[in-house]
């Protein structure tokens, strides 16, 4: 899978390490040291990691992936969760596949993550856009500089 003309992404393309098992492709994900199953939405997730660790400076060592949680009873997960230096939740980012329109759906469902884990910023993607939103639910048009 590469980043074509007809696909362009708001993140930068990267150097990335992929595998073939069973017939299907693998990505590296540099945080976590594993192969993941290569779906649009973790090519989507790769980009987004690569970009704020490589040209944002977001320390790698404060990302989790996949973190679970409980919302309504429900088992959960953020795609992205970042903390800061003190351990409290800085930012989530929920990825969607770039066909998938960014919706009030996706807006609610990041919100539900929101109740729970009181994140500075929240993020929702599909490589082709971005929104960012601070925790007064204020729109921001660029991701923050971690400090």
């Amino acid at each position: 899978m590469t980043t074509s003309p007809e696909l362009n992404l708001v993140f930068p393309p990267f150097a990335h390490k992929v595998k073939k098992n069973e017939g299907k492709l693998y990505i590296f994900e540099e945080i976590s040291k594993k192969y993941r199953l290569l779906t649009p939405e973790e090519w989507v997730r790769q980009h987004c990691i690569q970009y704020l660790v490589n040209n944002m400076n977001y320390p790698a060592s404060l990302f989790q992936m996949e973190g679970g949680m409980k919302v309504d009873k429900l088992n959960r997960r953020t795609d992205i969760r970042i903390y800061n230096s003190r351990g409290d939740v800085f930012m989530l980012i929920e990825c969607k596949a770039p066909q998938i329109q960014i919706t009030l759906e996706t807006l609610q469902q990041i919100a539900q993550y929101q109740k729970i884990q009181q994140a500075e910023y929240l993020v929702i993607t599909n490589g082709l856009q971005y929104h960012i939103f601070n925790k007064s639910s204020e729109i921001i048009t660029d991701f923050p500089s971690y400090s």
